[in-house]
């Protein structure tokens, strides 16, 4: 391993533990003394609440001890604390808009669907992630998702299929996509063989609605990719800037790509 590696472990806690747990972590770890290394190393992964977190800080220890051992545990304790403190900063400087579809009420202003996920096809420069179970008449997204592949966006699509679905989607959501998109993106499904299955034969849908651009801007929703979920149905989102949840859903759904939960669709 190499120094990276000792990063990506700090930055991976930072992101993903409470500030007030890094401060306790950093605490023991600027505590602890090299002459009994197994012993000091349990009392610091024991000290954490939770059993994955006891996992996480024990594997960091681990990849210290190993490949960094002249770092000293006063500078793995600061390297935590400044990773925490940006990672704090960042998640305060996040912003939240609830997004809607359907009748309006004399309460607070919402995003329209059509509008929040327009911006997010929009805002992408590099990386976009879009998924639905449905779709169906999209043509003005259809345009912005050409236009985002003309920029040089690398585009990736998750969507049911009639054959997985069993009958629950009634039309090919990939023609539906039409050629445009075909073109410039690279279309996933999840196939049968890798749903779930009750005892009586029952299989999973792939219901998540959602769309990433790079890792910045996030978007959960109950609408489908369909021209009625977008402008007619009542449906409810919400779109997220900042954080780790845009990066965390990423890289979610890459892994699943890469363990072959999902598939492409072969042209």
């Amino acid at each position: 391993m190499s120094p990276k590696d000792l990063l990506n472990q700090i930055s991976a806690i930072a992101n993903e533990v409470p500030l007030h747990l890094i401060k306790l972590l950093a605490a023991n770890v600027e505590g602890m003394t090299v002459d009994n290394w197994f012993y000091a190393r349990n009392q610091v992964v024991q000290s954490m609440p939770q059993p994955n977190l006891r996992v996480q800080v024990g594997q960091l220890l681990d990849t210290w001890h190993r490949e960094n051992p002249t770092l000293t545990p006063q500078s793995l304790a600061l390297a935590l604390l400044a990773a925490a403190q940006i990672a704090d900063q960042r998640r305060r400087s996040q912003s939240t808009s609830l997004v809607w579809t359907g009748p309006t009420s004399q309460g607070p202003a919402l995003r329209r669907t059509d509008q929040a996920l327009l911006q997010v096809i929009n805002t992408a420069r590099q990386y976009l992630l879009v998924v639905s179970f449905a779709v169906y008449k999209i043509a003005n997204i259809r345009t912005a998702l050409v236009k985002a592949a003309e920029r040089g966006v690398t585009i990736k699509i998750c969507v049911e299929a009639p054959e997985p679905s069993e009958g629950k989607m009634t039309y090919d959501t990939i023609k539906a996509l039409g050629k445009s998109i075909s073109k410039h993106a690279t279309v996933y499904i999840w196939p049968k063989d890798k749903r779930p299955q009750t005892d009586d034969g029952k299989y999973g849908s792939f219901h998540v609605k959602c769309a990433v651009a790079d890792e910045e801007l996030l978007f959960i929703s109950s609408a489908n990719l369909t021209e009625y979920a977008l402008t007619l149905n009542m449906e409810l989102g919400v779109l997220i800037k900042g954080g780790p949840q845009p990066r965390n859903v990423t890289a979610h759904f890459s892994r699943l790509m890469e363990d072959g939960v999902l598939v492409p669709v072969e042209e």
